[in-house]
């Protein structure tokens, strides 16, 4: 067996098409929806919350003075606009622009928790019907640091119990089909603990709530590891649509996060 450390990889998020944008804004808003368009992409840092402002500010016609009689003025930037949005509790504008991270040395506790998450989710988890471990890997929990021998003790006698078993088996002989039932009896006996890898994408106004329920002092330790991760990188990566969560050092070297807005 081996310790490992979960690991956090964003390998996806929404891109636009910008000429479709530009063409969209122009059938409704004319010149002065395709110039807000320009000057707001030129300044933008991210594709999704660009998008984001372009869904929000379509609701109202709010691109420019003119294009909705009731509209006598805007707010000019990004920042003020996507503030204002996240200050009045209107997250459905966040749901359009989503990322897909990847989780990597998690174990099944982890995944346990996460996939409780449903609304504005995909899911897709490395199959222990189908994967056979050749090893098992474990990140070891802050708590139980000082007794990392003993686990490691622990663990391998599980994992050379699990040897021993399959090694009853005559792999060599099966089809597919056979094997695949072989290692779904098998993971049976392997623990939670063990170490796999899941692809998880969610809508910002999902990242946002999980981030906040996750990293909270009361969290599972590895969830609230992970998610500290991804707070770090969604703070970075989207610095208007993250821009209100404040963190809290612990004691553990996780942070917990919390949003000045909630509601949204």
């Amino acid at each position: 067996m081996k310790f490992v450390e979960p690991q956090v990889f964003l390998i996806g998020e929404t891109r636009i098409d910008a000429a479709q944008v530009k063409e969209m804004l122009g059938a409704i808003g004319g010149s002065i929806a395709t110039e807000w368009f320009s000057k707001t992409q030129k300044a933008s840092r991210s594709e999704g919350e660009l998008l984001t402002e372009v869904a929000g500010r379509l609701c109202y016609k709010s691109f420019g003075v003119g294009l909705n009689p009731n509209v006598t003025k805007i707010r000019q930037s990004s920042e003020e606009y996507i503030q204002n949005t996240l200050s009045k509790g209107d997250g459905s504008i966040f749901e359009h622009a989503t990322c897909t991270f990847a989780f990597i040395n998690v174990s099944r506790v982890f995944t346990h928790e996460l996939v409780r998450h449903r609304v504005g989710v995909a899911i897709s988890q490395e199959s222990l019907r189908y994967v056979r471990p050749s090893e098992l890997s474990f990140w070891l929990p802050p708590e139980l640091a000082g007794k990392k021998a003993k686990v490691k003790t622990i663990v391998e006698n599980i994992e050379g119990s699990y040897k021993d078993l399959e090694g009853e088996f005559d792999w060599e002989s099966m089809n597919f089909d056979v094997k695949k039932r072989i290692t779904s009896a098998l993971r049976r006996i392997a623990p939670d603990g063990m170490a796999t890898s899941i692809i998880w994408t969610a809508n910002h106004r999902t990242i946002r709530h999980v981030i906040a329920m996750r990293t909270a002092e009361a969290a599972e330790v590895e969830i609230r590891y992970v998610f500290d991760k991804v707070a770090r990188t969604m703070k970075e990566k989207f610095p208007l649509i993250y821009a209100d969560f404040e963190h809290t050092e612990l004691p553990d070297k996780t942070r917990s996060w919390r949003p000045k807005y909630v509601k949204a």
